[in-house]
């Protein structure tokens, strides 16, 4: 039965933010090199090294025949250090990533450098697809082309080979479409209409993480990606894989441009990543000065005349016009150190002396609460920053439990930019629920900017999940998350309006009364002694390395206590603790050194997806060293100790979930005013909403996401069931029936 719904729209109270809905790039989950980036050459410049992953090397992606070696004396560049030398007959063959894609027709443009002691012609072979030569000329260093025209639509290898004979160095190998003007892309045509699908106000880059680096050495220096491919200075990537930097800072604002964004680039705020080695470490004080004067030499690449050194730069690298930089973010999860504080109020300080034009955005802690957030927020208070930068990964039950938030954000105080969001799966359950979460960040104007993230992701190739695009080699694959974003930002409204909904009751979840108490190592063998539950001596138990874990008893998970010695006898890491039913059901786990040995959390799992509750800093466990913990469950109240130090005293949050959310924009259009409606429904009911609006007749066009079950969609697959348009009409007002699990998007206008 259909449930009704009646959805009154007030008056406008407050102005929309003009530039909320923006984008997140990271070169995480191969999302550049691989990914956005048009080159189809894995590692063409022979530069992967074991440093970036263990088993890689200046020749990971190629395959050698003959004698080729690997060598770095007279390089091609400083900072191109490694070449390779082929002494025919011999040939190096490049895989690309998943092998090269060539469509019949179409030209692709190999680009590469070579030297040699006596003329030599380079054969070139992309599997049966095409073929061609390069004319090496004695001498040294040459930059030399061809374009490669393919016969079939197809995957191959690109083969370079040279005769008997021969000797000839080879480094910078690149091969990338052509366009339609018969220029080689920059970008993948297919991510690139994905991304400008989404119309973002801004693009955030390059992290995130990557950013602030995993280590002083690893802070990304902006300088270090823009100039001739073949000098940029490649880096280790903090996600365990290799920066090309061929999509650098030049490209970057080349993305903005292509998508209409303006820029928000992230810079280090002279610390790097608090979970490098040792922790975070501040840029030495004799480079102070020379790093704060990057900073600075950023805002002049971007908006300085071609009469200064670094826009003349800008001008060299292709772009004579200022690109307009209006902000800056300053740090990315930082915790609020002393060295923290003080390099970044001096580069925040430079930057205001300098560039008072710039808007330099703050940075709160991980998550949405706790103590790096407390720090955070009270650090940009005290600076005085206009807009902070928040974090936060949420289950979709917290999301809906918290649609206003930001209502009790004070006012006058900073603005909030959500750099970073998203519900931890690919269902249309959290993609309903961050419809809902993005209604009531619509609806609360102290949040001017948010961007989900991790934006894209390479199928086979991910450290993290869900994102909001996958793709292949071949395919991008859109999920529900996905065109729940391109409807708020394909649509967006001038003025917030006041609503009010009846007939929708929020959904109270209880806390199970039934469960086990199951301990589980993923990384570790771990012996648990002396273990007590409410009182009862339990039997020593042991956990392997990756198994299904181990129940030690059943248990009430509001009303129990247990206690036990934990003993890692070999492997990494640490072991979690299960109180509850397993999934989908409602249950907590406790986790002790779970990810770089360090640290205790809290989560809580409902429908199967987990959501960080609480963090504690602790250094973890040692092999043979005995570590004590109790734990107390009491109601909602969760305790834990560890070596009798209080750990956790968490309060779950018993709200219940707004399951069903409204939120209603209005704008100027030629013909009258326009109504922006978002409605969701994430509840087993179909639901026909009712919007009452002044008198009058009125049409409207509808999009909706609607999924055959709250967890319909996957990890690394698209939504199987695209949005699908309807319109509607009515008199004074709009009914749109909804679908259980439907997201809408609709536009009302006068008849």
């Amino acid at each position: 039965m259909t449930q009704r719904v009646d959805l009154r729209v007030g008056a406008a109270v407050a102005d929309a933010a003009p530039e909320l809905w923006g984008l997140f790039i990271e070169d995480l989950n191969d999302a550049l090199d691989g990914g956005l980036n048009a080159e189809l050459v894995r590692n063409g410049d022979f530069e992967f090294a074991p440093t970036d992953r263990e088993g890689f090397h200046p020749l990971t992606g190629w395959t050698v025949e003959g004698t080729a070696a690997v060598a770095t004396d007279d390089p091609l560049h400083p900072n191109n250090l490694h070449y390779t030398a082929l002494t025919g007959p011999a040939a190096i063959t490049n895989e690309g990533w998943d092998g090269i894609g060539a469509t019949a027709g179409r030209r692709l443009r190999l680009t590469l450098f070579a030297r040699t002691a006596a003329p030599v012609r380079i054969g070139v072979q992309l599997g049966d697809l095409a073929e061609a030569e390069l004319e090496v000329e004695a001498g040294g260093w040459q930059r030399l082309e061809t374009d490669l025209t393919a016969t079939a639509t197809g995957r191959g290898e690109l083969r370079l080979s040279v005769p008997d004979g021969a000797a000839v160095d080879i480094d910078a190998v690149s091969l990338r479409p052509l366009g339609d003007d018969g220029e080689p892309l920059t970008f993948r045509p297919d991510l690139l209409a994905a991304l400008q699908d989404l119309k973002p106000s801004f693009i955030r880059f390059p992290g995130g993480c990557l950013a602030h680096g995993h280590g002083l050495d690893n802070v990304y220096h902006w300088k270090h990606s823009v100039g001739p491919r073949h000098e940029r200075v490649h880096a280790r990537n903090t996600w365990n894989y290799h920066q090309s930097r061929q999509i650098g800072y030049t490209e970057y604002f080349e993305l903005c441009e292509a998508t209409g964004a303006t820029a928000i680039p992230i810079v280090a705020a002279g610390v790097c990543c608090q979970n490098s080695p040792g922790g975070q470490h501040a840029i030495l004080e004799s480079e102070m000065d020379d790093y704060i004067q990057d900073v600075l030499d950023l805002v002049e690449y971007a908006n300085g005349g071609t009469d200064t050194p670094w826009g003349a730069k800008r001008a060299e690298h292709g772009h004579p016009e200022p690109y307009g930089l209006r902000h800056l973010g300053l740090g990315n999860e930082d915790q609020i150190t002393p060295g923290f504080r003080d390099r970044s109020a001096r580069i925040e300080d430079a930057l205001r002396a300098a560039h008072p034009e710039i808007t330099v955005i703050g940075t709160s802690g991980p998550m949405t609460s706790g103590a790096d957030y407390d720090a955070g927020w009270a650090y940009a208070r005290e600076r005085g920053f206009a807009v902070v930068d928040e974090h936060g990964y949420q289950s979709p039950r917290w999301l809906h439990q918290n649609l206003d938030r930001y209502a009790a954000y004070d006012p006058d105080g900073p603005e909030v930019y959500l750099g970073e969001y998203g519900s931890w799966s690919s269902k249309i359950r959290s993609a309903l629920a961050e419809a809902a979460y993005m209604i009531g960040l619509e609806r609360n104007p102290v949040v001017r900017l948010a961007s989900y993230a991790p934006l894209l992701a390479r199928v086979g190739h991910s450290q993290w999940t869900p994102d909001l695009i996958y793709f292949t080699a071949e395919d991008v694959r859109l999920t529900a998350s996905y065109y729940v974003q391109r409807a708020f930002a394909a649509e967006r409204g001038e003025r917030i309006h006041e609503v009010e909904l009846e007939g929708a009751q929020p959904v109270a979840r209880d806390l199970p009364k039934e469960g086990a108490a199951v301990v589980q190592s993923t990384r570790a063998a771990i012996a648990f002694s002396d273990i007590v539950i409410d009182g009862n001596p339990i039997c020593d138990s042991r956990t392997g390395a990756g198994g299904d874990g181990v129940v030690l008893a059943q248990i009430d998970p509001t009303a129990t206590e247990l206690s036990f010695t934990a003993v890692r006898e070999s492997g990494t890491d640490g072991f979690g603790v299960r109180l509850g039913p397993a999934d989908p059901h409602t249950h907590i786990r406790v986790d002790f050194a779970p990810w770089q040995n360090k640290n205790t959390s809290v989560f809580r799992h409902d429908d199967g997806i987990g959501n960080h509750e609480s963090d504690h800093l602790w250094p973890g466990m040692e092999d043979g060293v005995p570590v004590h913990v109790r734990i107390n469950l009491d109601g909602p109240r969760i305790r834990v100790w560890v070596d009798g130090e209080p750990h956790h005293d968490h309060a779950l949050d018993t709200r219940p979930e707004h399951r069903v959310a409204a939120g209603v924009l209005s704008r100027t259009a030629p013909g009258g005013l326009e109504y922006v409606t978002r409605l969701v429904n994430a509840e087993d009911t179909p639901k026909t909403v009712h919007i009452a609006l002044d008198p009058g007749a009125y049409t409207a066009d509808i999009e909706l996401l609607t999924g055959t079950g709250p967890d319909e969609g996957a990890l690394f697959e698209a939504f199987p069931t695209p949005p699908t348009r309807t319109q509607a009409t009515g008199d004074d007002g709009i009914a749109i029936t909804l679908p259980p699990w439907t997201f809408a998007a609709a536009v009302i206008r006068g008849a």
